[in-house]
């Protein structure tokens, strides 16, 4: 009997919690402080990853992309090979406005926190849809945002150095949102923001169209469906093998120099083969990686989600090498994944006066699948200790020192974790780590002044095939001008 007033008097203080985050208070502050923290967490974590010299290629390459955009050089970055146009991957447009801003901040942090900053501007959109298209309550769009925030693949595309794809997750939700709401300039705003990030999403704004279509927006469906073709198609299939002169091999998981019409050609020539890659348990893996978290509720809305499907599907049936980049898979396909799940929601919960109802259990089931999930699954997750990236070992600290001793313009071949802080520089190189660096395969052009080698990046070697690479560079002009901690760095 004791309890009864004070579960009454519990009762009360939720419901009247519940009327003020009704009545403005959620729309004003839940959005804009999930948006901040998850900002300022991931430009944080990945400027930590930069510090600790644990970035790859990708960001690097991009990064001397920019930086010779904003030297007013063409960007034809070494690191995305011969001879390789910034615009041959995939006609990434958005990387040109980011250039400037290379003239105050290093190009990589640039890159890095404008993928951070995406990611966290896509909160807005997706709470509006939750709020004011799917009709959901504070509560449930609380939770909804905090699935999105915490999703493992939202906390991979943060640190997973650079992708222009990354760019276009808000543009994406941004375009469910306005074209449900019927706000059309800003919905063919998105629709070119997303575009400008990577030609070939212009099929996955075409396919947007049918949902239009459905939902009896006839015009905006099919211009929405002309216009996306168009582009994707004219750029990939007609501008790009005029544009492209030679190929190369790209830098941050494109096709291997081929078009997306060469992949989509060569899926119809192997059909067995390519259906083996769509099936391998990697992609199945990143499957279920992407809707765990949110309950698989993305399957009971369907029709939100299918526009994804045969872009990532030509993302997974391709067999090459450079083509397992996780960001180039699941930056696009996780938007989809938040919308349909939001259309899921609606369609789970109760119809009130003016909102939909959800039973709290699904909504704690929910919030306790994304926070468990964060916690074991995310790259960023406690368990790995992201407070402490930004320390440096005794190895980074020689890689910081060696850089130190190489010129501006020196061009140099390096390991991938030295490259992003050397990518401002015309000529820079990769070092392989399948196999450790011998004569056959430290190939590279005869300008090349230094070679820098990290020891951990490369398979371990014994002391005659160390000695007897310093022997072969020495043959060609090297001498050993650092050597410490694992880092050896070799100039001419």
């Amino acid at each position: 009997m004791s309890e009864l007033p004070y579960q009454r008097r519990l009762e009360r203080a939720v419901v009247r919690i519940q009327a003020r985050m009704e009545g403005g208070i959620g729309d004003r502050w839940v959005p804009p402080t999930v948006a901040l923290s998850l900002t300022i967490w991931l430009a944080r974590l990945a400027t930590d990853r930069v510090t600790g010299f644990e970035t790859g290629r990708d960001l690097a390459a991009y990064s001397q992309a920019s930086w010779l955009l904003g030297q007013r050089f063409e960007p034809r970055a070494s690191l995305f090979g011969t001879d390789v146009h910034l615009l041959e991957l995939r006609w990434s447009f958005i990387s040109y406005p980011l250039a400037p801003f290379g003239a105050f901040v290093e190009p990589a942090q640039v890159l890095i926190v404008a993928q951070a900053i995406a990611l966290g501007l896509g909160v807005f959109p997706l709470w509006w849809l939750a709020r004011r298209v799917a009709n959901l309550r504070v509560g449930a769009a609380s939770v909804l945002v905090l699935a999105y925030a915490l999703h493992p693949a939202t906390q991979q595309l943060g640190i997973d150095d650079f992708h222009p794809v990354v760019l276009a997750v808000p543009a994406i939700l941004g375009m469910a949102y306005f074209g449900a709401s019927k706000r059309w300039v800003a919905y063919w705003l998105c629709v070119g923001f997303a575009l400008a990030c990577r030609a070939d999403l212009g099929l996955a704004v075409a396919l947007w169209g049918f949902v239009l279509l459905g939902d009896g927006e006839r015009r905006a469906g099919l211009w929405t469906l002309g216009v996306g073709f168009v582009w994707s198609l004219a750029l990939l299939l007609v501008g790009q093998p005029i544009f492209d002169q030679g190929g190369g091999v790209g830098a941050s998981g494109g096709y291997n120099g081929r078009s997306l019409g060469e992949v989509a050609l060569g899926s119809i020539r192997e059909p067995v083969g390519s259906l083996q890659n769509l099936l391998a348990q990697d992609n199945l893996s990143l499957l279920v990686a992407l809707l765990a978290p949110v309950l698989f509720l993305p399957l009971l809305s369907l029709r939100h989600l299918l526009p994804s499907f045969p872009l990532v599907g030509l993302y997974l049936v391709s067999s090459t090498p450079d083509n397992t980049a996780f960001s180039e898979r699941a930056a696009m396909l996780l938007a989809f994944v938040m919308i349909a799940a939001t259309y899921a929601l609606n369609r789970l919960g109760n119809v009130g006066v003016d909102r939909v109802f959800l039973d709290v259990r699904l909504l704690t089931t929910l919030a306790a699948a994304s926070v468990l999930l964060f916690v074991s699954s995310a790259p960023t997750s406690p368990y790995e200790d992201p407070w402490s990236w930004h320390e440096r070992d005794a190895t980074d600290r020689a890689i910081a020192t060696a850089i130190t001793r190489l010129d501006d313009d020196t061009p140099v071949r390096a390991s991938p974790s030295a490259l992003t802080a050397l990518s401002e520089r015309p000529w820079l190189y990769p070092l392989s780590t399948d196999t450790p660096p011998t004569a056959v395969n430290m190939a590279f052009p005869a300008f090349t002044r230094a070679v820098l080698v990290v020891e951990r990046e490369i398979p371990e070697r014994t002391d005659d095939e160390r000695a007897d690479f310093d022997e072969r560079m020495a043959q060609g002009g090297f001498e050993l001008d650092f050597d410490r901690d694992g880092v050896a760095l070799y100039v001419r």
